[in-house]
């Protein structure tokens, strides 16, 4: 893979008090509005790009801004893009492939400071001569993507710094070497024609240059001039290139006489177009940043797909993607992991929450079963763009909970950024709400009444010998000494008299049993998990059956009927509701 920046830390630079990011090949970054996510793109464009920052550049105009960068994967290919003199400079600060620099600006207006940190001592070093030559072989002029406000300047003009620019640059051997020869005859005649010098000049420009001469003669005596115009090069065309628009009607337009959404589209076309010469291609020395605010702007849904794709392409073809987003299409599960979660706050100002890759890493000795679940394509959605996390193992929960929170609080789950994420089993509850909670994402769990014998005491939520649980063991006991189930190791399992979950039903319904069962609700509601008394949730809603059908019915049914002609526990699903409607259910991190 090419050299890339892993590592950025930001201070003082906008909102950017003190900001670290872990990046990657392909990095996302997931936030609310004006948390920052721009200025962190910002700061690492000019990182690799020396520009003289202003008044409205510093968050405190009293202190410099700092932008740290570490530079990893450098090898030899890298290198040789060079200039021998610039590599000799740089050489001896690269240790296992891993540079890190740091570019400082002290004041508003001043002067901008490249140093170079020496990896034997960890110390700054003053700015070895041609080091910012150095970062600029490395990494070329960046390609910087804004949230719509340049899009016509950058589509349609083929500056060096825009996607027009960078993908005509691209074009431009292949178009060369088909059509240089070509062409310079036709441009050597225009020479001829305009130029001073030209063997075929205009009569009309001599004509123009005799009435000249003959004022320049009563002024100045003894000079003359001629009227020469420069005709380009090959090269020269191909950067003065511009887009036209057309329709069915063939006539050309301006890019700007369209909206922003066939604006956007083009500007995206752009980028597919440039992955597509890119693909399968290797990257030999340095790498180009791409930097994109929102991609998914003004897109139809499909074409998110594509756009997400094409840079996915292009951080496999020597360039590093990284982008900010709203959109749950544009970071597929395999993306998750690396994205993101960015917050602002006043003072600490715009902060990177820890990867999802690290923490899960820290926590679990295998993640990969963790990964997947959390982050499934359905879950990354619900996970990466939520305030609070609801866990839940069963189907019913997933498919009502959503209903009846609507019906009852009169908001949905999106609109109070509550994401809800099934698990595969309770055996991954107190381990997923470990992770979020590590993210700094607020969470709480949903469980059946066997997680509080089963799961509990394994996590270390419930003693062993805990009275509650002691004496719900006992009124098992006595249920399966009258034939109703069968225990192994104390606790239910399935048999002939059926699963171990309708077990849990009926110990609910037991009478000796519902103090206790009570008291374990209340002991696990101290750890954010709900614990649902009837034994799961059917019973509180009324079914008899976990199918689509029964839950499409009981879904049709609250559209229509009031809560208490459906429910048969309102008291008990208003509870819940109330519970997750309120910051105190999740508001600290289990």
């Amino acid at each position: 893979m090419a050299v890339y920046i892993s590592d950025l830390d930001i201070r003082n630079f906008r909102s950017c008090v003190a900001t670290s990011l872990q990046l990657t090949h392909f990095t996302p970054l997931v936030g609310l509005n004006n948390c920052g996510k721009s200025n962190c793109l910002t700061a690492l464009q000019w990182i690799v790009r020396r520009a003289k920052l202003g008044l409205e550049d510093f968050h405190d105009p009293a202190q410099p801004v700092q932008v740290v960068g570490t530079l990893r994967g450098i090898a030899d290919a890298d290198l040789d893009v060079l200039d021998p003199k610039h590599r000799k400079k740089i050489e001896g600060h690269i240790r296992d492939g891993v540079l890190t620099i740091r570019r400082e600006q002290q004041m508003p207006g001043g002067d901008t400071e490249l140093t170079v940190m020496n990896p034997a001592t960890g110390d700054w070093e003053p700015n070895p001569t041609g080091i910012d030559n150095a970062i600029s072989a490395l990494f070329p002029d960046p390609i910087r993507i804004g949230a719509m406000e340049n899009a016509e300047e950058d589509a349609s003009k083929a500056k060096t710094t825009t996607t027009m620019g960078k993908l005509l640059a691209s074009m431009l051997t292949a178009i060369q070497d088909q059509h240089e020869q070509a062409l310079t005859p036709h441009l050597a005649a225009i020479l001829g024609m305009i130029s001073a010098e030209g063997g075929e000049r205009f009569e009309e420009l001599g004509r123009i240059d005799e009435s000249i001469n003959r004022k320049i003669s009563d002024l100045f005596p003894g000079i003359s001039i001629k009227l020469d115009f420069p005709v380009p090069i090959f090269n020269d065309l191909i950067k003065a290139g511009t887009v036209k628009v057309y329709e069915s009607d063939g006539r050309g337009r301006a890019f700007g006489a369209y909206g922003h959404g066939a604006q956007r589209a083009i500007q995206m076309a752009m980028v597919r177009h440039l992955a597509d010469l890119k693909r399968g291609g290797t990257a030999a020395g340095g790498a180009t940043l791409l930097l994109v605010d929102e991609p998914e702007l003004f897109m139809h849904p499909f074409a998110v797909e594509q756009v997400r794709e094409a840079l996915r392409a292009l951080s496999n073809a020597g360039y590093q993607v990284v982008f900010s987003t709203h959109s749950a299409q544009m970071i597929l599960a395999k993306d998750a992991k690396n994205a993101l979660l960015m917050t602002k706050k006043h003072p600490d100002g715009t902060k990177a929450r820890p990867r999802m890759q690290s923490v899960v890493e820290a926590l679990v000795k295998n993640p990969t079963h963790q990964l997947h679940q959390l982050f499934s394509l359905t879950n990354s959605s619900q996970v990466l763009f939520a305030d609070r996390v609801l866990l839940t193992e069963g189907k019913t929960e997933l498919r009502l909970l959503p209903t009846l929170f609507q019906v009852i609080t009169g908001k949905t789950m999106g609109q109070s950024s509550l994401a809800i994420v099934p698990m595969t089993g309770a055996s991954d509850t107190r381990k997923s709400m470990e992770i979020l909670s590590a993210l700094g994402l607020p969470a709480c769990a949903i469980v059946d009444l066997d997680f509080a014998f089963r799961q509990a005491v394994k996590h270390g939520l419930l003693q062993a010998d805990d009275a509650d649980l002691t004496a719900c063991k006992a009124v098992l006991q006595q249920m399966s000494d009258s034939g109703l189930f069968s225990l192994k190791d104390g606790l239910p399992c399935g048999g002939i008299q059926g699963p171990a979950s309708m077990a849990f039903e009926l110990l609910a319904r037991h009478d000796d049993a519902k103090a206790p069962i009570a008291a374990l609700v209340r002991k696990l509601r101290a750890h954010q998990i709900w614990l649902w008394s009837g034994g799961a949730i059917e019973p509180h809603i009324g079914l008899s059956e976990k199918s689509e059908q029964a839950w499409l019915s009981i879904q049709v049914r609250l559209e229509s009927e009031p809560l208490e002609a459906v429910c048969a526990d309102v008291e008990g699903v208003r509870s819940l509701m109330r519970w997750l409607g309120t910051e105190s259910a999740a508001s600290q991190p289990a």
